[in-house]
C-alpha cells in the first residue's frame, strides 16, 4: 500500500503553510517541521516523501541528508534552495536526493513531482537490489515483471555493470524456479572442444577419460535458470545445438541414445552489440530472436552517479562483515569516488574499495588510493587505448567534461557562477554534471 504521508522541513511560515494546504488538498498527510532538530526526531517514521529547505536556522538539511543511512536516503527527497545554496543542493543530489528546485519555484511542479513519487512509493521505498538511480529502478521494475513470466531474457551492458546480479534477481523472484538451481556459464571460458560435453553432459565411457556419467549445464538447470554470460562468444556449431535445445527442451548426452528433457528459463548476457553481430553474420538470427524476447540494457556506472555512494556503502558493509572490523569513510574519499570514470564499473569499484581498505589505517578511508594501473582515474581527460580511434561522441564528451571542470575551478566551484560563465542555465549545467559524473 502506498504511503501518502509527507515530511515537510521548512522554516518560512508563509511558504510552509501554503505547501501544507496544497498537499492536504491532494489527500497527502503532512507533518511540518520548522527546525532541523525537529525533523531529526521524525525521520525514523516510514515517509512516502520528504520536502526540505536546504538552509534551516539550526543547520544544513543537505549536509544532514548525506549522513543519513542508505535506506532513509532511498525515500524520495526534494530540496528547496535559494540561489546561494545551490552547491549544497547539488551535493545532496549526488548523495541520492530526487530533485531540487530553486526559489522562487512553481508549487504545482513540486506537487506533481511529489505525487508521482508517492504514487510509486511502494517501489521506491522498497529495499533496492540493483541500484537507487532512476535508470536502475526502471531496470528493477522490469526484472520484477519478467520474474512472473518464463520468457527468455537478454541482458546487455558493459563488463562489470551487474548483468549476472540482474539474472540472479530474475531467478530468485521466479516462484516456478524454487526447486531448480541458478546455473551460471561463462561461454568465453569453456574450450570449444569441450563445449558439447559441458553443456549436455556425457555417459560413462563416452570418450577417453570419461570414467563416470556427468550432468551438463542444461540438465543441471532443470526447473531453474540457465545463465549464459558472454553468449556472443559461442561458436557457430554450438549456437545451432543450443537453438535446438531451446526449441525442443530435450537433448542427448554424449554417448547416449535416449533423450533427456530439461525445463528451464534461459537468461543470456553480453557486453557486445549482439544485434550488430547478427547483421554481420557472426551470430545466428534465429537464436538471437529466441534469446532476446525481452532485452534489458544496464547502463554503465558513470551514467548513474547516484548509485556510486549506495554501492560503496553496500560493498563496505560486505567487507566489514568479512573482515570483522568497522570501516569509516570520509567525505573527501567519497568525493574522489564520485569524480572517477569507473570504466570497469561495479567490478572495478569493488576492487578499488578492497585495495583502499587494505591500505587504510585502522579502517579509516580518508584519502584517495594512488592509482596503479586503474582504468578510472579522476576525470580530467580520457586516455583512449593506443591504436583505437574513439567515437566522435566520446571525444566530444571528454572535451565537455574538461571544459566544465576548468570553469568550475575558475569559479571556485560555484555552480551559479560557472553556469553564467558558460552561458547556460544552472539546471542545464547540473544535468551535464550529472551525466558526465562531475562532482563539485
Amino acid at each position: 500500500m502506498t504511503t501518502k504521508n509527507l515530511l515537510l522541513i521548512e522554516d518560512d511560515l508563509i511558504l510552509g503553510e501554503s505547501l501544507v494546504q496544497r498537499f492536504e488538498i491532494e489527500g497527502v498527510a503532512v507533518t511540518w517541521c520548522r527546525r532541523l532538530v525537529d525533523a531529526q526526531l521524525q525521520i525514523a517514521r516510514p515517509w512516502g516523501a520528504v520536502v526540505s529547505d536546504v538552509r534551516l536556522p539550526d543547520g544544513l538539511a543537505s549536509e544532514w541528508f548525506t549522513q543519513l543511512a542508505a535506506p532513509v536516503r532511498r525515500v524520495p527527497w526534494f530540496f528547496l534552495t535559494g540561489y546561494g545554496s545551490v552547491n549544497d543542493a547539488v551535493s545532496a543530489m549526488q548523495a541520492g536526493a530526487r530533485e531540487y528546485l530553486t526559489k522562487p519555484f512553481d508549487i504545482e511542479k513540486l506537487v506533481t513531482l511529489v505525487l508521482d513519487a508517492l504514487a510509486s512509493g511502494s517501489r521506491t521505498t522498497a529495499a533496492a537490489v540493483l541500484g537507487i538511480s532512476p535508470a536502475m529502478r526502471r531496470v528493477e521494475d522490469l526484472v520484477r515483471k519478467l520474474a512472473r513470466q518464463k520468457t527468455s531474457v537478454l541482458v546487455m551492458g558493459e563488463s562489470g555493470v551487474g548483468k549476472e546480479v540482474a539474472a540472479q534477481m530474475i531467478h530468485s523472484l521466479d516462484e516456478r524456479s524454487k526447486t531448480g538451481a541458478f546455473v551460471p556459464v561463462n561461454c568465453a571460458a569453456v574450450p570449444e572442444a569441450m563445449m558439447e560435453a559441458e553443456f549436455f553432459g556425457y555417459e560413462k565411457g563416452a570418450f577417453t577419460g570419461s570414467q563416470r556419467a556427468h550432468k551438463g549445464f542444461v540438465e543441471r538447470a532443470d526447473g531453474g535458470t540457465l545463465f549464459l554470460d558472454e553468449v556472443g562468444d559461442l561458436p557457430p556449431s554450438m549456437q545451432a545445438k543450443l537453438l535446438r535445445v531451446l526449441q525442443e527442451r530435450c537433448f542427448f548426452r554424449l554417448g547416449s541414445e535416449r533423450t533427456t528433457h530439461s525445463d528451464f528459463r534461459i537468461v543470456a548476457a553480453t557486453n557486445r552489440d549482439l544485434y550488430a553481430d547478427m547483421l554481420a553474420g557472426k551470430f545466428r538470427e534465429d537464436l538471437f530472436y529466441r534469446l532476446a524476447v525481452i532485452r534489458i540494457e544496464i547502463p554503465p556506472l558513470r551514467d548513474r552517479p547516484e548509485d556510486i555512494r549506495w554501492l560503496t556503502e553496500l560493498i563496505l558493509q560486505q567487507i566489514t562483515a568479512e573482515q570483522g572490523i568497522p570501516i569509516r569513510m570520509s567525505e573527501m574519499f567519497l568525493r574522489d569516488l564520485m569524480a572517477r570514470n569507473w570504466r570497469g564499473n561495479v567490478r572495478e569499484l569493488r576492487a578499488y574499495l578492497e585495495q583502499a581498505v587494505v591500505m587504510s589505517d585502522e579502517g579509516e578511508l580518508t584519502t584517495p588510493v594512488v592509482d596503479t594501473g586503474s582504468a578510472s582515474g579522476v576525470q580530467t581527460s580520457t586516455t583512449f587505448p593506443a591504436g583505437i580511434l574513439p567515437s566522435l561522441s566520446a571525444v566530444v564528451e571528454d572535451a565537455e567534461r574538461m571544459h566544465i571542470r576548468k570553469a568550475l575551478s575558475q569559479c571556485e566551484s560555484s555552480v551559479g557562477k560557472t553556469a553564467d560563465l558558460l552561458g547556460i542555465s544552472r539546471k542545464t549545467l547540473w544535468e551535464k554534471m550529472k551525466r558526465l559524473a562531475i562532482s563539485v
